[in-house]
């Protein structure tokens, strides 16, 4: 399926599919701008599930899926597989083939260490992205930083990226990003956060907001271990007060809280459901909780 068919099929899909309380053709998901920049990202993205590293037995109609459900919504941010395992993560050529990598904003990772192989690694990355000037690289989890970072640096000089940071997730001690934040004002940060994980909220992202650092929220449904928010939530009905912030499902109640936080800029998701991927794109729809309620949600949660 060439762009134009794709982007015809979706409008198509979308005008022809009824969802409860939102008409999507009446709200449109949520933007936010890059601090420092006149550009705007749609609130909610996709990860990097497993599909998009290897293709499932059915194909590719399983990643194209994911796609289609985050364009419909209005969404553009992917953050595409992290690691070399071998073999090349089949989202790149798939983008290609469909011929939309422009249309979105893709972010990389450098996940190694060693200056030769920091620059190795980006330009896999962007051989199998197709796309230059990349729209973000980040050093994964701070990962030999001062190397990396300095090529990073290079990299936005000469026009290969437009624009650089770092990622942190899985910790609570965040003594050394924050040095490093004060020291070199990244463009991005992608920085474990959710309503089980609100430690970066203390210093790192009151940070953030002060630099002019964009933020990107990754796992939003982190509780003990991957996914486990949806463990602890299994069987259990929605409090009725959650329609005040027009919270539709138990991932709206996670990913509306994390929006709720100002210093947000995104949040990008991992499923290999597309239904999943259609709930999560519309927590980008409609009212956020205020102060008050963002301590009730969090009270309400960690109490089940």
């Amino acid at each position: 399926m060439d762009r134009r068919e794709f982007i015809a099929r979706s409008a198509a899909l979308a005008a022809a599919t009824s969802l409860p309380t939102v008409s999507l053709a009446e709200e449109k998901m949520a933007t936010r701008l890059i601090p420092g920049t006149t550009e705007e990202l749609p609130v909610i993205g996709l990860g990097a599930p497993t599909v998009f590293i290897e293709l499932p037995p059915e194909g590719k109609s399983a990643p194209k899926a994911l796609i289609h459900e985050l364009m419909r919504h209005g969404g553009t941010v992917i953050d595409t597989p992290a690691f070399n395992r071998g073999k090349d993560p089949i989202l790149g050529p798939l983008l290609s083939e469909m011929g939309i990598q422009d249309d979105l904003f893709l972010i990389g990772k450098i996940t190694t260490s060693g200056k030769q192989e920091g620059i190795d690694h980006l330009e896999w990355t962007e051989r199998l992205l197709n796309k230059r000037p990349i729209d973000a690289l980040l050093v994964h989890n701070i990962r030999d930083l001062e190397t990396n970072w300095a090529t990073l640096k290079d990299w936005k000089e000469a026009g290969r990226v437009r624009h650089i940071g770092v990622s942190r997730t899985r910790t609570t001690n965040f003594d050394s990003l924050e040095k490093f934040m004060k020291a070199e004002k990244p463009d991005f940060l992608m920085i474990g956060y959710s309503i089980t994980q609100q430690g970066p909220a203390e210093r790192i992202l009151p940070l953030a907001a002060d630099i002019g650092t964009a933020v990107v929220g990754a796992e939003p449904f982190k509780a003990r271990e991957d996914g486990a928010f949806f463990d602890i939530v299994s069987g259990k009905a929605l409090p009725e007060w959650a329609a005040e912030f027009d919270c539709e499902s138990w991932a709206h109640f996670s990913l509306k809280y994390i929006l709720s936080n100002p210093a947000m800029t995104c949040i990008v998701t991992e499923t290999t459901k597309p239904h999943h991927a259609e709930d999560n794109m519309r927590a980008g729809l409609g009212r956020l909780p205020d102060e008050a309620m963002r301590k009730r949600m969090s009270e309400y949660f960690l109490n089940l």
